[in-house]
This record gives structure tokens, C-alpha cells and sequence, in this order.
């Protein structure tokens, strides 16, 4: 039985709490504040901690760091009112919380959060899936002087020592110069200070990690389905940012802003580790016009969406994006929380294929544009001046 631990000063809350989920299949746990929620997880299994934003003495901010570092196995989730946003989702950025739910909340929704999160969890940790991780000879890490970098990021500092700090790595340097002097922000700057201000220190964050990441798995990957692999990549990515704007009608939120580059990276892992068989694979995929995913799974006893999911999970990336690796074939499965980005991925990922001229690897779910409210149609016709 899974155990939830329910934080919130106010009694009524926690009293709300109990009668939502009396009926169900959870043991619950109720603390009134952030010390008792603390002892509660010294002697209990708790999967799940549930917590107020707005307490005295330890919000809920400082409450679910302290569990992450010490209780790291334990889900999070953050619940807020709207004046405190800027630090719920400073929350989601460093991962302090899995998901955040504005008060008052939705009954409904909330236990179809719960239940999301602790399917995709059970996924994550499957049997098949960890023997097939396990069977690989070793899991990357972020390398210290990147891991250096988040730290410093994650706990606000000075942004001249984040500056003196990114300045040590050219290659994550020059992106963030690159970035900030790009139509987009404008910055017109040499000055590496300077282009953190403008993009920020949650985009500074997710550049970091996606270089990491990038810059790991491109190592000793000198292939055309490599190369291929991260073209389709960034175009998604680029395609993801068009459909927000031009279509949904607002910007992609920064926590989004990675979701489109690192939904195949489970493809280059697997592509890393099983070398010429992979390939192999890949090509007759091409050829023959099967999924990619069922036959990875028949002969490597996983496949690239659960890679990609594992790896950002292991790499402690933002919920949204482990989604987006695991989900993006299948945007209308009834575990995901964030469905919207994953129907815009899922969009994103088939047109940016056909713009490359390579094979369809999946099926296409063309309901993810009435979920969206988008005119295919319409859409497809705005693209005719996308450039590629």
C-alpha cells in the first residue's frame, strides 16, 4: 500500500485531505508542519509528500529541498495559492517538486494526479526496465564541473560567481552568449554576466543540463543516425516553440523549454550501448515501416522511451521533460499529468520528421490536435514557410 504524507498548517485543510482520500487505497499521513512532517518520514516509507507552500517557520519550499536531499525516493508535490508562483515553479525547475497544483484545487484532479504519478513511477521502476538498465555497463553522470555549475544555480548565488563558474566551460559559455544575443532576447552582449541576466537563471539552468546531457551521449557517436537522431531533435524543438506561439496562443514556458530536444534521447543511449545492432534495427525500421519502440523492446528488452525517461529521471531533469521522453509516442495515455506539452511534442516530433524528409517511426495520433483546439489544416499550411 502506498503511503501519502499531507503537510498544511491549517487543520481544516488536513481534515480535507482525509476526507478525499479516506476511501481509497493509500495509508495517509497528516503533519501540521514541517518538523512533524519530518519525524513522520524518519520512521515511515513515505512515497508521496503532498505540502503546502505557505507555512511558518519551514515552508513548504525548505520542506520538500529537505526531503529531496534526505528522502530522495519520496514523490513531491507542491500545492500554492497564486501569489507564491514565482517559487513554485523555481520548485519545478530544480525539481524540488514533481507537480504543483494551485489552491483551491480540483478533488477530481488531484487524485488523477496521484494516481499518474505513482503509474509512471511503478513504470520507472519495473522489473524489465531495471534489469535492462542494469545489464548496461555503466549509467552517466553529470560531470562535476556541470554538477558545480547547477549547485550554484539551484541555490542562488551572486550571478558573478555563476558567471566566473560557466566562463571555466566554453561550450556552455558560448550557448548562453549564443542564446542571449539571438533575435529572440536581443541582448547585444559580450559580456557572459550580462547573458544570464537576460535569459535567466531557469533557462541558464536548463542549458546546463542539456549540454550535459548532449555532450555525454554524442561521445564516441560519429554516426549519420547520431546526427540524424539530433537534427530531428532540434527541429522538434524549434517546431514545439512555433506551435505554442502561433497556435496555443502564448509562449512555451521556460520548464517546457528542453522537451522537444530530449524526447528521442533515450535513442542515442540505446544507440551508444548497442552500437551496430542498433543501427541495424533502426534501418530496417526505416525500411519496412514498423514501430521503432515495440521492436527495440523485443530485442533489447527495452525501448527508447523508457531509456529516455529512466535517464532524465536519473538525471534529476523537471518532471514535464521525463513525461515528454516517455510519452511522446502516445499523447493520449491516461497516466500523463501534463498533457498539452505531450500533445505538442507529439505534434512537433511528426512534422518535424516530414520536414526533414526522414521515416515516421511511430504512429501519428491525430487527435493531439483537437485535444489542442488546433486546425490541422491550418497548421500545416503555416508551415509551408517554416524554414528547417
Amino acid at each position: 500500500m502506498k503511503k501519502i504524507l499531507f503537510v498544511d498548517d491549517e487543520k481544516q485543510i488536513l481534515r480535507s485531505f482525509m476526507r478525499l482520500f479516506i476511501d481509497t487505497n493509500y495509508e495517509i499521513f497528516m503533519a501540521e508542519s514541517g518538523l512533524q512532517a519530518l519525524e513522520i518520514l524518519a520512521s515511515n516509507d513515505i512515497d508521496l509528500v503532498i505540502s503546502d507552500f505557505k507555512m511558518p517557520h519551514m515552508n513548504g519550499f525548505e520542506l520538500l529541498s529537505t526531503v529531496k536531499k534526505l528522502y530522495p525516493k519520496a514523490m513531491r508535490i507542491m500545492l500554492s495559492g497564486y501569489s507564491e508562483e514565482d517559487m513554485v515553479f523555481k520548485s519545478l525547475h530544480m525539481n524540488i517538486a514533481k507537480i504543483y497544483m494551485f489552491k483551491p484545487w480540483q478533488n477530481d484532479r488531484l487524485l488523477n494526479i496521484v494516481t499518474q504519478i505513482f503509474q509512471t513511477e511503478s513504470m520507472l521502476k519495473s522489473k524489465n526496465l531495471l534489469e535492462a538498465m542494469n545489464n548496461i555497463d555503466h549509467l552517466p553522470t553529470i560531470p562535476k564541473n556541470h554538477q558545480k555549475i547547477l549547485s550554484l544555480l539551484e541555490s542562488d548565488f551572486d550571478i558573478s560567481k555563476i558567471s566566473d563558474e560557466i566562463e571555466r566551460d566554453q561550450s556552455i559559455a558560448s550557448k548562453v552568449l549564443h542564446i542571449a544575443n539571438s533575435a529572440f532576447y536581443g541582448a547585444k552582449t559580450g559580456s557572459l554576466k550580462k547573458a544570464i541576466t537576460f535569459i535567466g537563471l531557469q533557462n541558464t539552468t536548463n542549458l546546463v543540463r542539456s549540454t550535459s546531457v548532449m555532450s555525454y551521449l554524442s561521445e564516441d557517436s560519429q554516426s549519420k543516425q547520431t546526427d540524424n537522431i539530433w537534427d530531428h531533435a532540434a527541429l522538434s524543438n524549434r517546431l514545439l516553440y512555433h506551435l505554442y506561439e502561433k497556435h496555443i496562443g502564448k509562449n512555451l514556458p521556460d520548464l517546457f523549454s528542453s522537451a522537444g530536444l530530449l524526447q528521442n534521447i533515450g535513442m542515442v543511449f540505446l544507440l551508444k550501448n548497442f552500437k551496430l545492432d542498433y543501427i541495424k534495427l533502426l534501418l530496417r525500421a526505416q525500411k519496412e515501416n514498423f514501430c521503432l519502440a515495440d521492436a527495440e523492446s523485443k530485442r533489447f528488452g527495452i525501448n527508447h522511451m523508457q531509456a529516455g525517461a529512466y535517464l532524465l529521471n536519473w538525471w534529476d531533469f523537471p518532471y514535464p521533460i521525463i513525461e515528454s521522453a516517455m510519452y511522446h509516442h502516445v499523447p493520449s495515455d491516461e497516466r500523463i499529468v501534463n498533457r498539452e506539452l505531450l500533445n505538442a511534442v507529439h505534434i512537433s516530433s511528426r512534422y518535424a520528421s516530414i520536414l526533414l524528409g526522414t521515416p515516421l517511426l511511430c504512429k501519428f495520433d491525430p487527435n493531439a490536435f483537437d485535444v489542442l483546439n488546433i486546425d490541422q489544416y491550418e497548421f500545416e499550411e503555416k508551415l509551408k514557410g517554416f524554414k528547417s
